[in-house]
């Protein structure tokens, strides 16, 4: 029979070097005799600091060895029994101080016992937002390159690289991909062998799980070459033209609820320079919404907070490679909390557009835009921590936009060219 009971007393730590630490832990164990009260209170001292992961039968085989010694208070807490139990331990427990030791009124051994034990101390990329980005699949019969139909599957791996370098280089996320899984699934097998570093053992307890999990389906690429006369030139302008269509969720792995979810479209239109290379295109045409859903899903889970505002000088909590120089957003002013009428959960913020910044320049971890459109007047003097954020532009806006940019340009150089003729 194994019984253990332990209590937490208190609790402080010591830094070693770099990853460590020694955490001191004291507990009451109780057991069939004082060895199994010990090997057992040890044991949970080890899963209390670094998690139950870290547990092991190696205590176990230690109650076992028969020892002339093995039953006196004296060797229990002797250095021999402590080197013999931190050598089991392959180092996690680093000593221990027997406080007290003793029958109780059932007839077990109640010991007290004052435990020093290595934890491994995460980094701070370790407390970010884990996020395991499963690959894309592609349907059937989704891509095609002019009259070639392109092998989708081929694609799924190449885009799920490009969404996950896009969210590493946010420092955001610490970013948890399939051949991540398979590398930390043989690394848990090869720190349960007998030849362990200290420092790798005390890991084992400390496992990456994900926070989020993005899962997706290229739904449609296809690209073609498109020809356009002009209508007063005898003139002909080749592009290639065509869509990229992506749908993907965003899955909140502790509450199982979806946190975001899209079907991205892209208009091709002169991204793409030509189709000889029909895989190649495809590739390209689906790299490019890499980073616009990348984007997306930063601002899912970390909208891009507007940090103050002077005058039409605003100042966003967000830099780096996020954000370019010369980007424009929406400027959106949060309103109260709204919640689902039956369920009463939080749908979030209302979200109210009042304008339109665009970048001026962009440091590591700040961005500074100008106000280049705003239906609020005086936004300085109702400005407050977090009532104000900056969201991209949706696609479907963008193409609007670029049409009558193109329309216009078209009108200029027809009426240039009848000018000159």
């Amino acid at each position: 029979m194994r019984i253990a009971s332990v209590i937490v007393a208190f609790t402080f730590s010591l830094t070693l070097f770099g990853n460590t630490e020694i955490v001191k832990i004291e507990v009451e164990g109780l057991g069939t005799s004082e060895r199994n009260a010990i090997d057992l209170a040890l044991t949970e001292a080890m899963g209390r600091v670094n998690g139950r992961s870290i547990e092991s039968e190696v205590l176990s085989q230690t109650s076992e060895t028969t020892k002339t010694e093995g039953d006196s208070f004296e060797y229990l807490g002797s250095e021999e029994y402590q080197n013999e139990i931190k050598s089991k331990t392959k180092g996690v427990v680093e000593s221990y101080n027997l406080i007290s030791s003793g029958k109780d009124s059932t007839g077990l051994y109640r010991v007290k016992l004052s435990v020093s034990v290595l934890k491994f101390k995460p980094s701070k990329s370790a407390n970010r937002k884990r996020i395991a980005v499963l690959p894309l699949q592609a349907r059937n019969n989704c891509c095609r390159v002019g009259a070639t139909s392109i092998n989708g599957d081929a694609l799924g791996p190449e885009l799920t690289a490009a969404v996950s370098a896009y969210l590493v280089q946010t420092r955001k996320f610490t970013v948890l991909d399939r051949a991540y899984e398979d590398q930390a699934s043989s690394e848990r097998d090869r720190l349960s062998g007998p030849n362990v570093p200290i420092t790798e053992l005390a890991k084992l307890g400390q496992s990456l799980v994900a926070d989020y999990v993005l899962v997706g389906t290229i739904n449609n690429i296809f690209l073609r070459e498109q020809e356009r006369k002009m209508s007063t030139v005898d003139r002909v302008i080749k592009s290639i033209q065509g869509n990229v269509a992506i749908s993907y969720r965003i899955v909140d792995v502790p509450t199982g609820q979806v946190k975001f979810a899209e079907t991205y479209n892209k208009r091709i239109s002169g991204e793409i320079k030509n189709l000889d290379d029909p895989a190649q295109a495809s590739l390209e045409a689906a790299q490019l919404t890499a980073n616009n859903i990348g984007l997306k899903i930063l601002e899912a889970i970390y909208p891009f907070v507007i940090e103050s505002i002077d005058g039409d000088k605003v100042t966003i909590g967000t830099g780096g490679d996020v954000m370019q120089v010369g980007q424009q957003f929406r400027l959106i002013q949060y309103g109260e909390k709204v919640r689902d009428s039956y369920t009463k959960e939080s749908l979030g913020k209302k979200e109210t557009i009042i304008g339109m910044v665009e970048i001026t320049e962009v440091t590591p971890k700040m961005s500074y835009a100008k106000i280049i459109d705003s239906s609020v007047q005086d936004l300085t003097s109702i400005f407050k921590p977090k009532s104000f954020i900056v969201r991209s532009i949706p696609e479907s806006a963008k193409r609007n936009n670029n049409q009558k940019k193109q329309e216009d340009m078209r009108k200029k150089i027809e009426e240039e060219f009848d000018d000159g003729w």
